[in-house]
């Protein structure tokens, strides 16, 4: 099974389609090729946090309802996993291979999910903020796009308003951050810079790791546990830590303002490029993925034209 990633604004495309088939014939004929395609069981179009925020937050319920529609019909209320679940398997994997541990057995796509929050946080995970029963999970699952669906367009505007209010004060830290740590290196050269960011990142994140490492049966006791060897295969070969790292290089370079969409947008592409066979976006992320060469890294395919997927994914019309 392919599994391809779209970014918000060939959502809206599709979206267009369905609504206007004549002015957009190609566009209607691709979403069809694609449907057949995922429900073939050969192709899967899950969505990001960055996917069901950016819907969520549409203020107009027409445009929102009518977005959420294809969203949801053609990705089948599938998700990708929230960063913590991902990050959680991906350093384990390094930790057990760089401690000669047996790996972990899991399904292909471990990281997709038809539980639709899980793209944001897992069943259990206390930041949630409530509990969830067995029985409303089971519920989701058994109609998982119905579901999504419900979700993006059923919140109130006040509830709207809390969500987007609250990811925008996140988004302004970060971006204060990255600011911040632009200002202080500007003359330094990509490679110093690297090792820079590299470090903060293991600084900030080591609680983090440590409990990952506690859970696969790693006995640290301190940072010094770790080794240069095992710090430098956790920034490189973690791919969260690896595209979080190469985009924000890259998105620091550039001369112009660091807005609140870039922060969406490089979430969104450090989420999907690790584990999509292709991925439908913008150019500039575009071409900041392929200056960090991640798309042969992850063997992943970038395109900015939805019409590259006749070929990409040799549909037939």
């Amino acid at each position: 099974m392919k599994i391809v990633y779209l970014d918000q604004n060939k959502w809206i495309e599709l979206a267009r389609a369905v609504k206007h088939p004549v002015l957009y014939p190609d566009l209607r004929g691709l979403l069809e090729a694609l449907a057949c395609e995922v429900g073939a069981g050969r192709l899967a179009v899950p969505l990001s946090s960055t996917n069901l925020y950016e819907t969520y937050k549409i203020r107009d319920a027409k445009r929102r309802q009518e977005l959420a529609r294809v969203q949801a019909a053609l990705s089948r209320g599938l998700v990708f996993r929230g960063r913590y679940r991902r990050l959680e398997e991906e350093v384990s994997d390094v930790l057990r291979e760089a401690y000669g541990l047996p790996a972990v057995d899991r399904t292909p796509t471990w990281f997709l999910s038809d539980v639709f929050f899980e793209a944001t946080a897992e069943i259990g995970d206390p930041r949630l903020g409530v509990a969830v029963s067995d029985t409303f999970i089971q519920a989701i699952r058994h109609r998982p796009a119905l579901c999504l669906y419900d979700y993006l367009v059923s919140g109130s505007e006040a509830e709207r308003e809390a969500t987007v209010r609250q990811f925008s004060e996140g988004s302004a830290q970060l971006k204060k951050r990255i600011e911040g740590r632009r200002d202080r290196h500007r003359e330094s050269p990509i490679s110093e810079r690297r090792r820079i960011y590299g470090a903060i990142l293991l600084i900030e994140e080591m609680d983090l790791i440590f409990s990952f490492a506690k859970k696969a049966g790693i006995p640290w006791k301190t940072p010094r546990d770790l080794g240069p060897s095992t710090t430098r295969k956790i920034v490189i070969d973690v791919p969260v830590y690896d595209t979080e790292r190469e985009l924000t290089l890259r998105l620091e370079s550039q001369a112009r303002p660091i807005h609140e969409n870039d922060m969406r947008d490089m979430q969104s592409f450090c989420t999907a490029i690790p584990y999509s066979d292709v991925v439908v976006g913008e150019n500039q992320f575009m071409n900041l993925a392929r200056q960090a060469k991640l798309d042969k890294k992850y063997a992943t395919r970038l395109t900015t034209n939805l019409q590259d997927l006749w070929a990409m994914l040799e549909l037939t019309s």
